[in-house]
C-alpha cells in the first residue's frame, strides 16, 4: 500500500511497466482514482520482497533497495519498520458461473478447507462470497464454521454467466466496511478470470479493490494457464494490489499460509514527498544490490490539486 500520511489529499493508481510493482498498461486515463485525505507531505509503502525462487525474504533493510518515485530514486528514507498487521481478515471470492463447472466440486472443497484452517486466528474473520447472476450472494460471514454454514456452501451449483468484475467490486466494498487496526484485509478469488455480464468495468473493479485496501490473491481455475486470458487478467490483478496469483493445484491451503507469510514479511518505508507536481506519480521498489530481488507493492498515486 501507498500513501500520504496525515491530512494531505492523495489518489492511488495502477501503471504500466515491466518493473517489479507495476504491471498494467493502462494510459493515464485509464488509470483507477482513489483519493484518500492524509497529513504531513509523506509517502509510506507498505511492500515484502521475494527471491529468486519466489521464496519470501524475511530481512530487509534500508541499503537493499531504492524507491522510485515518478522520475525521483528515492534513497534516503525516514523508517523503515515491520508492518503492524497481526491478522487476516478474508473474503473469498467464488466463480460459481457455468464456465467452472467442470471442476467446480472441487473448488468447493478448496473453500471449505480454506473456512476450518484454525491458522485465522476466530470464526470472524472469514467470509466467503459466490457469483454467477444478476447479484453476488454472501454465503455466509462470522459464522461460515457453523453446521448451517457449511451447507449454504455444498449447495452451490454452479451455472449461469460470470460477472467477476461485478462480485469483484462488491466484495472489495464489504471487505472494506469491517476495516479493523491491525488487520490485513485479503481477497481470495477462485475464479478463470472470465467476464461475460457485469455492469462493472474491469477497470472500476480493480479500483474498488485499491481503495478497499485489500489485497487481492487470485486462484487460477483454468486446467492450463498457457496463454490464457483470463490467467493473465487474474495475475495482473493480484500483482497491481501487491498480492499474488496462484494455479488451481496449489490449493487454496497454500494460498492462506502465502497470504499469511507475505504478511509477516511486510515492511513499511516512509520518505518525504519529492515533487508537489499535481498528477500521477509511478511507484516501483527497485533491488540495489541483488538484483534477484522482486518487491511487491502498490503501483502509485496522484498528487491532488488540494494539496498546498
Amino acid at each position: 500500500m501507498a500513501m500520504l500520511s496525515h491530512r494531505q489529499g492523495w489518489s492511488f493508481t495502477l501503471v504500466a511497466s515491466l518493473f517489479p510493482c507495476v504491471f498494467f498498461a493502462l494510459s493515464p486515463s485509464d488509470a483507477p482514482v482513489v483519493t484518500y485525505h492524509t497529513g504531513t507531505s509523506e509517502v509510506r509503502v507498505t511492500f515484502y520482497a521475494t527471491d529468486e525462487s519466489n521464496h519470501l525474504v524475511e530481512t530487509v533493510g534500508k541499503d537493499d533497495f531504492a524507491v522510485v518515485d515518478g522520475e525521483t530514486v528515492i534513497r534516503d528514507f525516514r523508517s523503515l519498520t515491520r508492518s503492524n498487521d497481526t491478522e487476516l481478515d478474508v473474503v473469498a471470492v467464488v466463480d460459481a458461473s457455468e464456465s467452472v463447472a467442470p471442476r467446480f466440486r472441487a473448488t468447493m472443497n478448496d473453500v471449505m478447507q480454506l473456512v476450518s484452517q484454525e491458522r485465522l486466528a476466530t470464526k470472524d474473520n472469514i467470509s466467503v462470497v459466490s457469483f454467477n447472476g444478476p447479484r453476488p450472494v454472501l454465503l455466509c460471514t462470522r459464522d461460515c464454521r457453523s453446521p448451517a454454514a457449511g451447507q449454504r456452501l455444498l449447495t452451490v451449483k454452479a451455472a449461469g454467466p460470470t460477472p467477476l468484475f461485478d462480485a469483484l467490486a462488491y466484495a472489495a466494498n464489504f471487505i472494506s466496511s469491517r476495516h479493523v487496526p491491525g488487520v490485513r484485509q485479503v481477497l481470495i478469488l477462485f475464479s478463470d478470470g472470465n467476464d461475460t455480464i457485469s455492469m462493472t468495468s474491469g477497470r472500476d473493479a480493480l479500483e474498488a479493490v485499491i481503495a478497499s485496501g485489500a489485497l487481492l490473491y487470485t486462484v487460477d481455475l483454468n486446467e492450463s494457464r498457457k496463454a490464457a486470458e483470463g490467467s493473465i487478467a487474474l495475475e495482473r490483478m493480484a500483482e497491481a494490489t501487491g498480492g499474488r496469483s496462484f494455479s488451481v493445484g496449489e490449493g487454496a491451503v497454500n494460498v492462506l499460509q502465502a497470504a499469511l507469510d507475505d504478511l509477516h514479511a511486510s515492511y513499511v518505508v516512509t520518505y518525504v514527498l519529492p515533487s508537489r507536481v499535481v498528477g500521477f506519480h509511478s511507484l516501483r521498489i527497485l533491488p540495489k544490490h541483488n538484483l534477484n530481488l522482486r518487491f511487491h507493492c502498490r503501483s502509485g498515486y496522484y498528487y491532488d490539486q488540494s494539496i498546498r
